[in-house]
């Protein structure tokens, strides 16, 4: 009986064993399981991470290289292109623009003026035109006033006399003929009015002397209608709208051609701002107020400008006043505009102006100098009636006067 407790208790004790490894196997199992979704979950994850970390590095590779595209086109060839502003380097003597420096190259000269069988004076000009005899060539004024004899060298280094036809001093233009024989080229006109503010412009001229003709320089339009005084002597004596460049400009291209990006000209350089610290102001004439002038000075007829007959001083030019005696006469608090220093006989301000009146202004617009009155006066009519507004004895009072002719050579 014993025997068979210890057999039923032995298998008993087996069965127990039995269920227990069983059930920690079932357990080892499951953990085993558990474990191994973990570590493909964790595993997973670890993959998605490289994957995501390889996408944005692409990204970032594409995107720095369209960066750098973008960079290298902006500056390709020293060229800085921005196309929102509508801004173009244009480049000068491309076909694609015709040759616009051969336009006007060979149809530029160098001028030399002689006084007392020396050169006095320098400057530049350039051919407009030719007839069966002449050829017409366009210059400053102040190239060639006060000349003896003038000679023009022409781009293929022939040198030829020139003559003089007619000019003004307040227009700043002059004409020349050379024989038609010698003419190498004529410049195309163009119109200021159809070039923009910014748009590109060049030069060509011989600055210094000789040696430099035919120099080009570039630039863009920097202005139009810039109220100038030019100056004569010590003080500003008169006034002239012109357009603005900021092409380089020195002594010698007076006369030089302003051209379009075409090679039409579009103004003739008159003169440059030349101050300390003041750069790249050039100025030239219009080609429209050139072209106005040409019939009369082509044929050498004296000019004819609207008249008042008097001599003036400027207010603010203390030493002028002390040397006319104009001090003493004039009290007032005004420290702008011009005073009538001397009137002339049987002239249109004779019996409506006094010595020492100060003139304010003309038409309503203001003459704070002489160089201003005069742009003012130049923009009348010979015969017209205009309104002065003037001081006279601490008084402000208005007087009327009709312009008369003078003429200029």
């Amino acid at each position: 009986m014993e025997d068979k407790k210890k057999v039923k208790s032995i298998k008993s004790s087996d069965d127990n064993d039995y269920k227990s490894t069983k059930t920690s196997k079932t357990k080892d199992a499951s953990i085993s399981v558990k474990d191994a979704y973990l570590q493909e979950i964790e595993e997973f994850d670890t993959r998605g991470e490289v994957l995501r970390r390889r996408v944005r590095a692409i990204v970032f590779i594409l995107i720095a290289i369209i960066v750098i595209i973008g960079i290298l086109s902006y500056f390709s060839n020293g060229k800085i292109t921005t196309p929102n502003l509508g801004i173009s380097n244009t480049k000068i003597t491309d076909k694609g623009v015709n040759g616009s420096v051969s336009k006007i190259y060979d149809a530029t000269v160098y001028i030399q003026n002689y006084s007392s069988n020396q050169v006095s004076n320098t400057g530049t000009g350039f051919i407009y035109k030719k007839d069966r005899t002449k050829g017409y060539i366009l210059t400053n004024y102040h190239v060639v006033s006060g000349s003896d004899s003038l000679k023009v060298t022409l781009s293929d280094d022939n040198i030829v006399d020139a003559k003089f036809l007619g000019g003004d001093q307040y227009s700043d233009i002059a004409i020349l003929s050379i024989p038609a024989k010698n003419v190498k080229a004529i410049a195309t006109m163009g119109a200021s009015t159809k070039v923009a503010v910014g748009d590109t412009v060049f030069v060509v001229g011989s600055p210094i002397n000789n040696d430099y003709r035919g120099t080009v320089t570039k630039g863009i339009l920097s202005g139009k209608n810039r109220l100038v005084s030019i100056s004569t002597g010590n003080s500003d004596y008169y006034s002239m709208k012109l357009l603005q460049t900021d092409a380089s400009i020195n002594p010698g291209n007076s006369g030089s051609p302003l051209c379009n990006s075409n090679g039409e000209v579009i103004g003739m350089i008159s003169t440059k701002v030349a101050k300390d610290k003041l750069e790249g102001l050039g100025f030239a004439i219009s080609i429209e107020d050139i072209k106005g002038k040409i019939s009369s000075y082509e044929k050498g007829t004296a000019s004819s400008k609207p008249y008042l007959g008097i001599s003036m001083v400027n207010l603010s030019d203390s030493s002028s006043m002390s040397y006319y005696g104009l001090s003493s006469k004039v009290n007032t608090n005004l420290t702008q505009g011009v005073v009538v220093e001397n009137i002339k006989k049987n002239s249109p301000a004779t019996g409506v102006l006094r010595v020492g009146d100060i003139i304010i202004s003309m038409n309503d617009v203001q003459t704070v100098d002489m160089a201003h009155l005069r742009y003012e006066l130049y923009n009348h009519n010979i015969g017209e009636k205009i309104k002065l507004s003037i001081e006279r004895d601490g008084t402000t009072k208005n007087v009327t006067v009709i312009l008369g002719e003078k003429k200029s050579k």
